[in-house]
């Protein structure tokens, strides 16, 4: 929240969350603090954190301070769009990759709130190739994935091939649970020829360690906002990196889930 007439803001989920918490899943809120802070959410869409604004504060603090008005931004991985509305109102076009049928409902429904016309859900897992793939949902809804014994057939496409189809983005963000590797694998013209900036959440040392190869052999630097939380962008945009502030210092202790 921030504190008027002056540029400071009090970090409020700590406070707020036992009151949050009588909140009606079906309330519409608007997101309390942070980057998305005055986006429109549904308040049962997923943690409380979503919209109170505590969650991933340094990472979302880092995304926003990327984004161009004139971006195309890539969410792949999307869940039920929480960096999704946030890019899609601070920039061009948004592509949300989702392949949940559960967490694509709350998806539209968290963009349609903001009538972001500018935003396309696409219903699909990415992978390394185009066709049918097994899926598994996972133990809640942050943690579906792609698995060869998955019980659910979803649509899996190739960033590539969906770059060639619909138009490359400037800015992708990606967090799929282990499958960043065959995402990237799927990308690699992507990643020669448009070169776009990439936030990438790692999912253990072989995951964490194919990622950094792969940007290496494509002429990235790599920023690390955690251990396992990667930003990575062309070594010819050092400079522009540079000087790009990010504007909101983040609050690191907000970022633990309140369920």
């Amino acid at each position: 929240m921030r504190i008027p007439f002056t540029n400071g803001e009090i970090h409020i989920g700590r406070f707020i969350a036992p009151i949050a918490r009588l909140v009606p899943d079906a309330a519409v809120v608007p997101i309390l603090s942070g980057p998305g802070r005055g986006i429109r959410w549904q308040a049962g869409c997923g943690m409380m954190n979503f919209w109170l604004g505590t969650y991933e504060r340094e990472k979302m603090v880092a995304f926003a301070a990327q984004m161009q008005p004139e971006m195309t931004v890539y969410d792949v991985g999307a869940n039920v769009g929480a960096y999704t509305v946030l890019a899609a109102r601070q920039c061009a076009a948004v592509h949300a990759f989702e392949p949940d049928a559960n967490n694509l409902s709350r998806l539209r429904r968290n963009v349609q709130l903001n009538r972001f016309a500018n935003c396309t859900v696409v219903s699909a897992a990415v992978g390394s190739f185009d066709g049918p793939a097994n899926f598994c949902s996972g133990k809640d809804a942050c943690v579906g994935q792609l698995d060869p014994v998955g019980s659910v057939v979803v649509r899996c496409v190739s960033l590539d091939s969906y770059a060639a189809a619909h138009g490359a983005p400037d800015l992708i963000k990606m967090d799929i649970e282990g499958g960043e590797i065959d995402a990237l694998a799927g990308a690699r013209g992507l990643f020669r020829s448009k070169r776009p900036l990439l936030f990438v959440a790692t999912h253990g040392p072989a995951a964490n360690k194919f990622c950094r190869q792969f940007l290496s052999d494509h002429n990235y630097e790599v920023s690390l906002l955690a251990a396992d939380e990667i930003f990575a962008f062309p070594a010819s945009c050092r400079g522009r990196m540079e000087d790009r502030t990010v504007r909101e210092q983040p609050e690191t202790s907000g970022s633990t889930p309140i369920r």
